[in-house]
């Protein structure tokens, strides 16, 4: 073979090797759930089954990547709220290594439909960390219309009302790192409406954000501007 055709082979394998060394950098971190499991799949490509309960949803991770919250379904356990009856009632965390296991930081409670400490806890989803991984913050199915929003301290186990709204996110990253925009129920003359509002890390109005349940551009741009990477 010709020395100038060894080196286009040359070229063409270490492409080739670069090319699969990129793959392998590109896995993100992620968490998944499957047939009520929930996975792990590292940077590398190898994915890790963190639970076998079979009743595992909504996973996500810690800013580290080293802890992951997720609800778990109680069959046992079913709880009446404004939607009738809920059964995902617990919240756990488990490392995303896999070699502990994961332990429960939350178990819902019947209860009314007054934002106070007798308020309903159950229907529990979008679970988020705090930066710190100290905090956890979720939804709860309650009213008909409207979810309540709350916080558990990991350490503590307590548990606090945020706001009634329709969603809710935990900034990770930037100026706010920490806070939450929340889609939240804003009292008003002409009935009730929502907004998104920027919060501190215990709930507290900050200042509103703007836009509407149909148009979350101005969340989009706020983060942008204070440097929330996604």
């Amino acid at each position: 073979m010709h020395s100038a055709g060894r080196t286009v082979i040359k070229i063409r394998l270490v492409v080739f090797l670069i090319s699969i060394v990129f793959t392998a950098l590109s896995f993100s971190q992620t968490v998944s759930e499957k047939e009520g499991n929930i996975y792990f799949t590292g940077k590398d490509g190898h994915t890790v089954q963190i639970t076998s309960s079979a009743l595992d949803s909504d996973p996500n991770l810690s800013l580290d990547q080293r802890l992951v919250v997720f609800v778990r379904r109680t069959p046992s356990l079913t709880i009446d709220t404004g939607l009738g009856e809920a059964d995902k009632n617990e919240l756990w965390v488990a490392e995303t290594s896999g070699k502990e296991g994961a332990h429960r930081v939350l178990v819902g409670h019947a209860g009314g439909f007054k934002s106070d400490e007798s308020l309903v806890l159950a229907g529990f989803s979008s679970p988020q960390f705090s930066p710190d991984a100290k905090r956890i913050y979720f939804e709860a199915q309650t009213w008909a219309t409207q979810a309540s929003f709350r916080m558990v301290d990991v350490g503590s186990g307590r548990v606090s009302f945020l706001y009634a709204g329709l969603g809710l996110e935990v900034l990770q990253t930037g100026q706010y790192a920490g806070y939450l925009i929340a889609l939240k129920n804003i009292p008003s003359v002409m009935g009730r409406i929502f907004r998104y509002w920027l919060l501190d890390q215990d709930g507290k109005d900050v200042g509103e954000i703007g836009g509407d349940p149909f148009n979350a551009q101005p969340v989009e741009e706020f983060k942008r501007e204070h440097g929330e990477r996604n």
